[in-house]
């Protein structure tokens, strides 16, 4: 295959691994090249160099590429948060003092999304572009996409990355790539829904845009399933921990992939450009297999790299091979992000489990679940729960319903106010769940 030209040799699609020389190598080869372009990247560190990353190997005892000799000694290394990175952008604007390459051998920016705090930036180069595009061509190969097939989403685009990153992917693995626009008005989406009416595509991917489709498609009375042809999308492991699939676009966007039809059997990671460790955050050791740690990356392989990235989200890892694997990545599954965990009643939990005890009350899903949960700003006291509803008639049983669903599913006390349709803030893409009252 072609790096500089972006065109990846073709298959045979009854193969059952995109690159079977990388995903099935021989786990004590691929130690060896882990070691080695480790060491390659403690030298740049140096010879760059590369201040804040430099600081952090002085501070272990580090002073060169000899003093490592494995992946193993990463764990001597300190940890490195993401408001490191943006304090290092605020100190030495505009990027920091963490970057390996210059700006002058990048091709592409982009920056996250501030969900969670001021956005950082992100560079690639066109090498690093192409590692993220093999490494996600592995999982859409695992998920049984084929070249030839067409494939839609609704990711936003501009200066935040994702969505080109995502087409871009696409493109590369041969698929006809049908870009809409968020859903951010009524009139973005049907935009996008009338193009599915006219080519609907093999893979109806629209992610977080999904409710925001059907609640459209209700208004102009179209059935999302038969007229767009979209359809409500099963991660592997369902109803389990999800397989641990990306570590965001700062970090490896593509980080591992799972098999549809085997649920439960989590992420195989793409280990060739990347050590990923389930880290104790009181020691910074790795804790054993199967247990839960921080999300902890080391990235190479590639221009733009990182060391000892702590995600500060929860995963765990497994060095098991199932005998019916022909890969033998490691597989890691994906436990959530610390800072959104909510604390009630003595509980901590996601928001996301709240939502899946509110999708077994159907008066409030239809046609799409639109809710928020009030931050506790007071351990003992009920959950506090906002969902809308489109019928008027009925509204206090339904209240009962949710909050007997959310204690049926997370034994925890909740108060649920339903609202009219359209009461509650609507996003084309990530809607805020949590709000402060």
């Amino acid at each position: 295959m072609s790096e500089l030209t972006m065109v990846p040799e073709p298959r045979d699609p009854n193969q059952e691994l995109w690159d079977p020389e990388a995903q099935a190598m021989d786990r004590e080869r691929r130690r060896e090249l882990q070691n080695e372009r480790l060491r390659a990247v403690v030298g740049k560190v140096f010879e760059r160099p590369v201040p804040l990353f430099k600081r952090k190997l002085e501070q272990a005892g580090i002073t060169g590429p000899d003093d490592v000799k494995s992946v193993d000694d990463l764990q001597q290394i300190p940890l490195t948060v993401k408001q490191e990175l943006r304090d290092s952008e605020a100190e030495a604007p505009p990027l920091g003092e963490y970057r390996f390459v210059d700006t002058n051998q990048c091709i592409r920016l982009g920056q996250s999304t501030g969900t969670t705090g001021t956005p950082t930036v992100t560079l690639w180069t066109r090498h690093d572009v192409w590692v993220e595009y093999e490494c996600a061509a592995r999982n859409w190969w695992r998920m049984g996409y084929r070249p030839g097939m067409s494939a839609t989403h609704a990711h936003p685009a501009y200066l935040y990355g994702g969505g080109v990153m995502l087409s871009g992917t696409y493109e590369y693995f041969g698929l006809l790539n049908i870009w809409v626009p968020p859903p951010d008005t009524d009139e973005l989406a049907e935009q996008g829904m009338r193009m599915w009416m006219r080519m609907k595509p093999d893979i109806p991917f629209v992610g977080f845009s999904l409710g925001r489709y059907f609640e459209v498609a209700n208004k102009l009375e179209l059935d999302p399933f038969k007229d767009l042809g979209l359809r409500i999308p099963t991660m592997a492991g369902a109803g389990q921990s999800p397989p641990l699939m990306t570590a965001g676009l700062d970090c490896f966007a593509y980080l591992g992939g799972a098999y549809a039809d085997r649920p439960g059997h989590g992420a195989f990671l793409h280990e060739d450009y990347c050590y990923v460790q389930a880290v104790d955050p009181e020691t910074g050791r790795d804790v054993p297999d199967g247990e839960w740690g921080n999300l902890v990356v080391t990235t190479f392989g590639r221009d733009n790299v990182l060391l000892r990235y702590d995600l500060e989200e929860a995963c765990k890892l497994t060095s098991e091979q199932d005998p019916g694997d022909t890969e033998t990545f490691r597989r890691g599954w994906w436990g959530g992000r610390f800072k959104d965990l909510l604390t009630s009643q003595g509980r901590r939990f996601q928001v996301s489990e709240v939502e899946h005890a509110l999708r077994g009350v159907e008066a409030v899903t239809q046609p799409s679940l639109e809710y928020v949960v009030v931050k506790p700003a007071e351990e003992a006291a009920p959950l506090r729960v906002r969902v809308e509803m489109a019928e008027t008639a009925g509204r206090d049983a339904v209240a009962q319903q949710c909050q007997q669903a959310i204690k049926d599913k997370l034994d925890l006390d909740a108060t649920v106010e339903v609202l009219d349709r359209e009461a509650l803030p609507r996003s084309g893409y990530k809607t805020n769940r949590v709000v402060d009252a």
